[in-house]
């Protein structure tokens, strides 16, 4: 019985996987048109999602990728525990930038699905203390980005969410999320290596109860030579208002990017 619970989210999170391979391809079967494919693979040792309040506490892989033309991209991002390579979540992000004039962009996305396993406590005798049960669901989320120069920009989001489906009573009805997000990017420490510092101010209100106030940074250093970097994630509360977390969390990461440009042409006959 155990086996078949853990089993069941595993397969649920592998038919989204398989979903989400499956658009990437449809999109790039068009023909007369340039594609980029992007990424960004994170090992890091205490697994901060991509709302820092959220962390798996156990060293995890984080792969964020990107496939898209023009303005439309498809942004999977997929996370590892590191302790028996289990999958433990997968959001398929859609996204259309709709205005981009010089300093102002507008786009819109969506979380469709987003998919995370959750530690579920069980009190039947004859199963484990906790399992790891599949929650589903989706949102949208508008941004509008200011560039003040080349290196500094101001972006601001909000994010709306709801369940897809109901698997128990812990899940919440509905999310709501506002960022407040500086990026400051490209500064030359030396010939070589580069800083790039994204500080947050955030909020998350679950159903009806207390919004919640955080504040986070996320810190990164390249060398111009080489894929690789080092990045850090901390994130401290201002309120908890209905939600609970540590009074202090980081992490420490070292990813791998990689950015690649490709054309599709159709073949004449």
């Amino acid at each position: 019985m155990v086996n078949k619970r853990k089993q069941f989210s595993l397969n649920k999170l592998k038919k989204y996987s398989f979903l989400l391979f499956l658009t990437s391809f449809t999109l790039l079967s068009q023909s007369n048109d340039s594609y980029f494919f992007k990424g960004n693979i994170n090992l890091n040792n205490n697994g901060i999602d991509w709302i820092p309040l959220f962390s798996r506490d156990k060293p995890t892989l984080i792969s964020n990728f990107s496939f898209g033309k023009d303005r439309f991209s498809v942004n999977p991002l997929i996370r590892y525990d590191l302790e028996g390579f289990q999958m433990w979540g997968i959001d398929i992000y859609w996204n259309y930038r709709f205005i981009e004039k010089n300093k102002f962009t507008f786009d819109f996305g969506a979380f469709l699905p987003g998919v995370f396993t959750q530690k579920v406590n069980v009190t039947e005798v004859k199963l484990p203390k906790s399992i790891l049960q599949p929650w589903s669901a989706a949102m949208f989320n508008p941004n509008i980005t200011f560039l003040l120069n080349k290196k500094i920009s101001l972006k601001v989001s909000y994010y709306q969410g709801f369940p897809l489906k109901r698997v128990n009573t812990d899940m919440y009805d509905k999310v709501r999320m506002f960022f407040l997000s500086p990026i400051l990017s490209g500064f030359n420490l030396n010939d070589n290596l580069i800083l790039n510092w994204i500080p947050q101010i955030y909020s998350i209100e679950l159903d009806n109860d207390p919004t919640g106030f955080f504040a986070a940074q996320t810190i990164s250093l390249t060398h111009k030579s080489f894929p690789f970097s080092v990045s850090s994630v901390m994130n401290k509360p201002i309120y908890f208002g209905g939600l609970s977390g540590k009074k202090f969390d980081w992490n420490i990461a070292l990813n791998y990017s990689f950015e690649l440009f490709f054309e599709k042409k159709s073949i004449s006959n």
